[in-house]
C-alpha cells in the first residue's frame, strides 16, 4: 500500500518559499480553513486517476519510482515498475513483478494512504500542529506551503519527521508532499495529471498475473 513516513525540503523548482511566522495547529485559523478546503476539494471526487513520482533518500542514496494511481470509492490500484497493488474493497493484493508472485493482507483504513488525502489530513489534525509557512507566485500557479509538526517527540532520541505539503492556492489540489527526517533522509511525493470522476472498467481493481 502507499504508506508514507514522509519527506523533504523547503525548495520547490529551485525557488525557496518565503517564510512566515507560523502559529501551530488550531491556533492558526487560516491553516484550518485551508485544510478544510483541501479536504472538501477531494471529497467531491467519486473516482480519480493520478500520476505520482516518489523520491526517497536513505543514507545519501536517492531512488525514484513512478506510480500510476486509480481510485473508485474504497477500491484502488497502484501500478509501479516492480509491483502492482490493488485493493478490491476487502483485501489489499500485491503483485511482486520481480518474482511474479501475489500475496495479500487485510486492509487497514488507519494507514496513511495518499490516494485518500481528505481521510489522511483529517487524521493528521489530531496528530500534528500545522500552519501555513509560505507562499510562492509562479505566474500560472500560486503555491501555498503547509508545515506539519508532530505533537509526539518521536521514537527514543530520534526527533519526529517534519512534513511539508505544497498546495495549489487556486483549487486546493495537493502538488507535493515531503517528509524530512532529522538525519537528512527524506521521502518526496509529487502529484501530476490529476483526472477526477472517471468511470473505470471494474477489471482494473482485480489483480491477476500471467
Amino acid at each position: 500500500m502507499l504508506v508514507f513516513a514522509l519527506l523533504l525540503t523547503n525548495v520547490m523548482s529551485g525557488h525557496t518559499l518565503p517564510a512566515t511566522d507560523p502559529i501551530p495547529g488550531p491556533g492558526d485559523p487560516k491553516a484550518k480553513v485551508l485544510l478544510d478546503s483541501i479536504c472538501g476539494y477531494y471529497e467531491t471526487f467519486k473516482s480519480m486517476k493520478v500520476d505520482m513520482v516518489l523520491t526517497s533518500s536513505f543514507r545519501s542514496s536517492i531512488k525514484t519510482d513512478t506510480i500510476r494511481g486509480f481510485v473508485e470509492g474504497e477500491k484502488y490500484r497502484l501500478e509501479m515498475p516492480k509491483q502492482d497493488v490493488v485493493h478490491d474493497g476487502k483485501k489489499v493484493w500485491f503483485h511482486d513483478k520481480t518474482v511474479n508472485k501475489i500475496f495479500n493482507k487485510e486492509n487497514n483504513p488507519q494507514e496513511t494512504n495518499f490516494l485518500y488525502p481528505s481521510r489522511t489530513l483529517k487524521n493528521w489534525e489530531n496528530q500534528f500542529d500545522y500552519s501555513i509557512v509560505g507562499e510562492l507566485d509562479l505566474g500560472e500557479r500560486t503555491f501555498l506551503k503547509m508545515e506539519f509538526t508532530s505533537k509526539s517527540k518521536g521514537l527514543g532520541n530520534t526527533p519526529a519527521p517534519k512534513i511539508n505539503m505544497f498546495v495549489d492556492k487556486r483549487n486546493f489540489q495537493i502538488l507535493k508532499i515531503t517528509v524530512l527526517q532529522s538525519n537528512g533522509d527524506f521521502l518526496m511525493l509529487d502529484y501530476h495529471n490529476l483526472a477526477p470522476n472517471i468511470k473505470f472498467d471494474s477489471a482494473i481493481f482485480v489483480l491477476g498475473i500471467s
